[in-house]
């Protein structure tokens, strides 16, 4: 004992002697815990005198700076240190493995509370160099596949040498990082003292615990701020309870100090998030909760697992709405905690069912996992604040940058397999999110993001190309730079609210270029329908009539179900197209080729005067013919009407429906005038001119539309996307439909090759019917000569 005492001494005099060399505050600090672990590892390879020698050479690198300065700034924090110092002496004298593994959690968590005080003190006093030296001794919240490791101070620091912001400013967002990192942390240790006891690890279970008690005194002051200082005392009593209690083996008590410690940090946020990053973690919570089922569906069939990898992204975005759903949970509670409770059961469940499903366990049905997220979902949307609710694009864009930096990270690995998983996560998360509202807006932002993402773009090659022919991790890197630029741009888009005038422009430019490409459809349909075919327009004026007031019963509908239709709009834009398409090609080669329409109707009517059993039926050929013109007309304005609705969706959103429909008005008006104008001078041009102008219209109305809706159907994952190893100029994709991928050209061109094949079969099959019915000259010298 006597020995022990004289370390104890040696060790406190030692933190207060001169410093022998200065070493930088990071080196001290990793000097003192490496000390402290090599006694640790000399107890448990019964070495007592490398204990005591790991104990002094922790004690000898505290010494100097760090006692001088936290002897100015933290006198609390040098207290704790000098007191753990002191017991890891006499631990390591005696040869107490639990009672050093205490001390080396107690140092660790001082020295972590001092260098919070140092770098507010030296921020605040504008020395920067001295702030970020003590910054680098910090602890980091725990990230997950879909958090980066908080790095708000770190930018703060250079913000604040920039000029960007004020030492005041700097310092709020250090307090606010380091804060949030620690209470994250605390609850962390929390949790592996409770694993470490459950596994019978003495140490470890100490050694926790004592790093979440020192933890909890760099979080103290700010509870007693909200709470008060009776609040506090009763606390720090808690705290001090589970230490003790897991320093001296006292499971019971540790589990019962511990669940009351909880308790107290559920309620309490020591960096509270502002109102905008309250929603955006909010919208993160309801996408990651979203994906749970999608990923289970597309990694299960049935009973059994039939794709791993993707119960294990299942598995992630559980990760990730736990993750969302702590940093949201105290405030949610003080509005309605049992409904926090049915959220944290739903999340749990859904942990159980993947992780299950995971390790080979039961595979439950989809069903049963679609109705848990749906009950979650449901609740959230109750209790969620609505300014919480609110489209927040930059969330999306955020984990865009997560997957992104896995990619590269995947890429660097070797590891091309997760690097285009992670690829077509972030791609994922652009099409959930901020896409519709850029297409509204900047269409062609959109157009070189996704080029970049998948075939190429602004000169430089696509990550899928790149990750499937092997490219070097500096060729990624090329590329990922230049996407970031252009997402920051996409964040600059939707972070900030656009001006009424820029609004209802907009609006009126998305009405307007929609309009005309409707325009030049139903031009192009009716110009050939001239003398006794004038007639057959009307059914498809009228169709494109009643397009109008279904457009606008959707965008009414669109108002009322936001989410719905954010969740399946592009999926119904896919089947909608298709649908227009459809119509298009059958309709169009009845009519236009004149063999399956002008001609067959002339056989009717003529059928109808000779036969009047037969006029009924001719009559109902006709009448199916009508409702298909009705369909044409329809379908033409239908699907141009729908993605407008879903394009001033996005604007609606974020700067309301009045301002919206102000430029919805402008729009028509516009329409309306250029359609007029068209229609006017159409009755004027040469019937065969007419034509030929018809023909190159609907070959590139065609063309655009087919385009489209390919893109869209590989956006919502229903075609493959293989990039054409060209690059095209981004306005071919904006204006002609014409993206440089397999899937999108080869449609095109087999739209193209059907209506001009189609052409040539029905000429061949007119002449041929021709010479049929054509009356054979009867041969020379015959009767009928005579």
């Amino acid at each position: 004992m006597r020995r022990a005492a004289l370390i104890a001494v040696a060790a406190g005099a030692l933190l207060v002697a001169p410093a022998a060399r200065a070493d930088a505050p990071w080196q001290t600090a990793e000097k003192l815990r490496a000390g402290l672990f090599e006694a640790q590892t000399a107890l448990l390879l019964d070495r007592g005198r490398g204990a005591e020698a790991g104990v002094s050479r922790a004690s000898a690198a505290a010494e100097g700076r760090l006692a001088a300065q936290l002897r100015r700034e933290a006198p609390t924090a040098l207290a704790r240190l000098r007191r753990a110092l002191a017991q890891a002496g006499r631990a390591a004298a005696e040869g107490a493995e639990v009672s050093l593994a205490t001390a080396r959690g107690q140092a660790i968590a001082a020295v972590r509370a001092g260098a919070f005080a140092l770098t507010v003190a030296a921020t605040e006093r504008g020395d920067l160099p001295e702030a970020r030296q003590w910054l680098l001794i910090r602890e980091f919240r725990q990230a997950t596949r879909f958090t980066r490791p908080g790095a708000d101070a770190t930018e703060a620091l250079e913000r604040l040498e920039d000029g960007g912001i004020q030492p005041g400013e700097a310092v709020t967002a250090i307090r606010k990082d380091l804060l949030d990192a620690y209470q994250a942390r605390l609850v962390t240790y929390l949790d592996e003292a409770a694993e470490a006891r459950k596994r019978g690890f003495a140490a470890a279970f100490a050694e926790n615990a004592a790093t979440a008690a020192g933890y909890w005194q760099i979080l103290a002051p700010v509870y007693e701020s909200h709470s008060g200082a009776a609040a506090r005392a009763d606390a720090d009593r808690i705290f001090e309870r589970l230490d003790r209690a897991a320093r001296t083996g006292q499971a019971a008590d540790f589990f019962r100090a511990r669940n009351e410690a909880i308790a107290i940090l559920d309620g309490f946020t020591a960096a509270p998030f502002t109102t905008e990053e309250q929603a955006r973690r909010a919208n993160q919570l309801t996408r990651f909760l979203e994906l749970v089922p999608v990923e289970y569906d597309h990694g299960t069939e049935g009973e059994r697992v039939t794709i791993p990898f993707e119960i294990q992204e299942a598995i992630a975005f559980v990760e990730g709405a736990r993750s969302a759903f702590g940093d949201l949970d105290s405030a949610l509670s003080e509005r309605n905690p049992a409904a926090v409770a049915e959220v944290d059961g739903a999340i749990a469940e859904l942990d159980r069912i993947t992780r299950e499903a995971n390790e080979g366990g039961e595979v439950v049905p989809l069903d049963r996992v679609e109705e848990i997220e749906r009950s979650a979902s449901d609740t959230l949307d109750r209790i969620l604040p609505a300014e919480w609710k609110e489209s927040d694009a930059e969330s999306d864009l955020d984990l865009v940058a997560i997957s992104l930096d896995q990619m590269e990270a995947a890429v660097s690995a070797g590891e091309r397999d997760r690097a285009e998983q992670a690829r077509l996560a972030a791609y994922a998360f652009f099409e959930f999110g901020p896409e519709l509202q850029l297409k509204a807006t900047a269409p062609s932002l959109v157009n070189s993001v996704e080029g970049l993402v998948w075939y190429g773009a602004d000169g430089h090659d696509g990550l899928a190309q790149l990750i499937a022919s092997g490219a070097s991790v500096r060729d990624v890197r090329v590329t990922r730079i230049a996407l970031d630029e252009r997402l920051e741009e996409a964040r600059s888009a939707v972070g900030e609210g656009a001006s009424t005038a820029t609004v209802i422009t907009n609006s009126a430019l998305i009405v307007f270029r929609e309009g005309l490409e409707a325009i030049l459809i139903i031009a192009a349909i009716t110009a050939s329908m001239v003398g006794a075919n004038r007639g057959l327009r009307r059914p498809i004026y009228r169709g494109a009539l009643l397009a109008l007031p279904a457009t606008m019963v959707l965008f009414l509908i669109a108002i009322t179900i936001l989410d719905s239709l954010s969740r399946y709009g592009e999926k119904l834009e896919a089947v909608v197209g298709l649908i227009a398409i459809g119509v298009l090609l059958i309709v169009l080669n009845w009519f236009f080729h004149r063999v399956y329409w002008t001609e067959w109707i002339a056989g009717h009517r003529k059928r109808g005067k000779a036969l009047a059993a037969g006029a009924g039926a001719a009559g109902a050929a006709v009448g199916a013919t009508i409702f298909g013109l009705y369909m044409l007309g329809f379908s033409s304005v239908f699907r141009e009407g729908f993605e407008t609705v879903l394009f001033l969706q996005a604007l609606q959103l974020s700067s309301g429906t009045g301002v919206v429909l102000g430029g919805v008005a402008l729009g028509l008006a516009l329409t309306a005038a250029v359609g007029a104008a068209t229609f006017a001078l159409e009755r004027r041009l040469p019937y065969k001119k007419m034509l030929i102008v018809t023909g190159v219209l609907i070959a590139l109305v065609l063309t655009v539309m087919v385009g489209n809706t390919v893109r869209v159907m590989q956006g919502v994952g229903w075609l493959p996307i293989t990039p054409l190893d060209v690059e095209l100029p981004l306005w071919m994709g904006t204006w002609l439909g014409i993206f440089p991928s397999w899937q999108t050209i080869g449609a095109q061109l087999g739209a193209l090759v059907f209506v001009i094949g189609s052409y040539f079969v029905a000429e061949r099959v007119r002449k041929r019917t021709a010479l049929r019915t054509k009356p054979r000259r009867a041969p020379a010298g015959s009767p009928s000569e005579a």
